[in-house]
């Protein structure tokens, strides 16, 4: 089984990235996502999302384990790049290209840094 989810905290990155936590109503918006995981988005603006939970990775882990899957991974989709300022530019350079990956390679499953991604992924397997 493989299913994506979203992070607890891709509201934040979106909104630090797209300066839309300078609007009071989306960080009201925000401090719900982080708080509950409750994404609701009452105004009329499509460019901040729609109704959806937000998962923190240790909950979709939870929900993988009680559906009767054993979790083999549980990765952050962004991982680091999500920061690269010149990420397409990066991608096509081979070296630059196996730096990335070897990086992103090196850290996607760190416990500590998989909800600093926007969206998840966890793959479970059948006991």
């Amino acid at each position: 089984m493989v299913a994506a989810a979203i992070s607890r905290f891709a509201s934040t990155i979106d909104g630090l990235l797209r300066g839309f936590l300078l609007d009071p109503e989306f960080e009201a918006i925000v401090e719900q996502d982080v708080q509950e995981g409750q994404h609701r988005n009452p105004t009329e603006r499509p460019e901040w999302f729609t109704t959806a939970y937000f998962h923190l990775p240790e909950e979709l882990r939870g929900e993988v384990k009680e559906a009767g899957y054993k979790v083999e991974a549980l990765v952050g989709i962004e991982g680091p790049a999500w920061a690269v300022p010149d990420l397409d530019a990066c991608l096509e350079v081979p070296r630059r290209r196996v730096k990335l990956l070897a990086a992103i390679g090196r850290v996607e499953a760190e416990p500590s840094l998989i909800g600093a991604s926007a969206h998840l992924l966890v793959v479970g397997r059948r006991p």
